[in-house]
């Protein structure tokens, strides 16, 4: 497909003494030499075509010093009208009024003279810009299908075939701002064998294999942000009859089951347009790719345009859940059975979408009690917290499971385990809660004294004891200290001996189950 170029909008305004000078200048350079304003050719073709161009500009140029004259040529529309219109500027040495062009590198100025065609006129009186010089051969070089390279050194036509110089390549791949290793022009994100070989990288990124320069640039998606449209900043300074035969264009992405697979790259009309800037044209694509997963209903894990295959674990890791997320998201991505394609989002939203579908399969799975695994999936709370719940659920009667079953404890050996177990499977902040409520006699006071000294406590309720249970508590605070860190196998001898030196008679083996 060849390049359109751009239209340009003018208007006018008082030339700049600076700006004024500048173009008498170039006037009256290429007064002096028309073939200036040419490429330099070497082929047959191109010699056909611009000998001609060169032979018509030098008979104006025999009518350098006839204002008359000039101004008469100057309403030809071509190349020649241009030409002889610029050079009556050297005449005269003035241009007090320019018209300004629009144009997408920026505004031009420029004097009009004549009737020629703007562009003409800026390609001739600019003819020293590499980019705004093609601009008067442009319809030349699309017409009879020639290749046209133009940069700050040189100039160039190859005819038909696109034969860059390797000076024009090293000029393009510097113009880039990205760093040549091993023909692939990369930013610093990327590694050149990647690169080379289309494959995945950590980031979605744009590569652009320019086959004649034998050269392959390659941006990420962030440093795509600052870098606008490059395949524009590379042709601006050439014509090609088909640049997107030239130039092979593709969004390498994450967004692959399987390394290998490819996708087609979209939205390339927009993209050589100028319509997209790289960073939109990869992003476009990459949302467009995974709507295309979501519809194809074929299982794979997609976080921030990153892919991840059938890697659960590592798209798990991703998230960066807390443990009770990380467990609940290992079971339900198991028994989801579509692509899970997520952007910008948070363990519990993901779990949030699978929760009415398989929340309860989640909770059962883990402890393994279909009622109590109702209840709680039945709770109006975010599955993250329910998560927490349950674990922690799953610990206690874990915990608990362990320690001896008893029925019918008498009530001082009652409070004595409930404090217990509920350090076990509450924590400190609970059993001290439990401790209140303790029977209202001085050996069941003495008890509760004695563990809040096992829980460091002691100094702070100290006032609420008399001396007597204070004391009894002092000497009971090892028999407590040791109940609670008793191992499972050492517990109800541990709670015997407690009983025991706080003076009671109750006595528990009948109580085991």
């Amino acid at each position: 497909m060849a390049k359109k170029m751009r239209r340009m909008r003018t208007f006018a305004r008082t030339a700049s003494k600076s700006m004024e000078k500048k173009l008498v200048e170039n006037a009256k350079t290429i007064q002096k030499d028309p073939s200036l304003i040419l490429p330099d050719y070497e082929d047959r073709i191109s010699q056909k075509y611009f000998d001609k161009v060169k032979k018509n500009l030098d008979k104006i140029n025999n009518f350098y010093d006839n204002s008359k004259k000039l101004e008469k040529l100057s309403n030809k529309r071509g190349l020649e009208g241009a030409f002889a219109g610029t050079i009556s500027i050297a005449n005269s040495a003035k241009a007090p009024y320019l018209a300004v062009a629009k144009y997408p590198t920026g505004d031009i100025a420029y004097a009009q003279r004549g009737r020629a065609e703007k562009e003409k006129l800026i390609a001739i009186q600019y003819f020293d810009d590499p980019v705004l010089r093609l601009l008067g051969i442009k319809d030349i070089a699309l017409k009879k299908n020639l290749n046209i390279y133009s940069w700050d050194e040189g100039y160039v036509s190859t005819g038909l075939e696109p034969e860059p110089p390797k000076e024009f390549i090293n000029f393009i791949v510097k113009k880039s701002g990205l760093t040549l290793k091993n023909g692939v022009a990369i930013c610093g994100d990327l590694t050149p064998e990647n690169v080379k070989n289309k494959q995945s990288s950590k980031k979605n990124y744009l590569r652009i294999y320019w086959k004649s320069g034998d050269v392959i640039f390659a941006i990420c998606e962030d440093c795509a942000k600052s870098t606008k449209n490059t395949i524009f900043n590379i042709t601006k300074y050439l014509i090609e009859p088909e640049i997107s035969k030239d130039f092979i264009i593709e969004v390498i992405d994450k967004v692959v089951k399987k390394e290998g697979s490819e996708h087609d790259t979209l939205f390339l009309n927009d993209y050589l347009s100028g319509k997209l800037n790289d960073y939109d044209f990869i992003k476009k694509n990459i949302k467009d790719r995974e709507e295309s997963l979501r519809d194809s209903g074929e299982k794979v894990f997609i976080l921030d345009g990153n892919s991840y295959g059938l890697d659960k674990d590592e798209f798990i890791s991703k998230l960066k859940p807390n443990k009770y997320e990380k467990e609940g998201l290992d079971v339900i991505l198991d028994l989801v059975d579509e692509p899970v394609v997520f952007n910008n989002t948070s363990p519990n939203k993901v779990l949030e979408k699978y929760w009415n579908d398989h929340g309860l399969e989640v909770i059962t799975s883990i402890i393994d009690d279909e009622e109590m695994s109702k209840k709680f999936h039945n709770l109006d709370d975010k599955p993250s917290d329910i998560l927490e719940l349950v674990l922690n659920y799953k610990k206690r009667q874990s915990i608990l499971s362990e320690l001896p079953q008893y029925k019918s404890l008498p009530p001082l050996a009652k409070f004595v385990d409930n404090v217990s177990r509920t350090y076990r499977t509450f924590g400190e902040k609970n059993a001290i809660s439990e401790i209140k409520n303790r029977p209202d006699n001085t050996k069941g006071k003495s008890i509760a004294y004695a563990f809040l000294l096992a829980f460091g406590k002691g100094k702070d309720k100290k006032w609420q004891y008399s001396p007597v249970e204070v004391e009894y508590g002092e000497f009971l605070k090892e028999y407590a200290k040791k109940l609670l860190e008793s191992k499972p196998e050492n517990y109800h001898k541990s709670l015997q001996e407690l009983l025991t030196n706080s003076g009671s008679s109750e006595n528990i083996d009948n109580c085991l189950v």
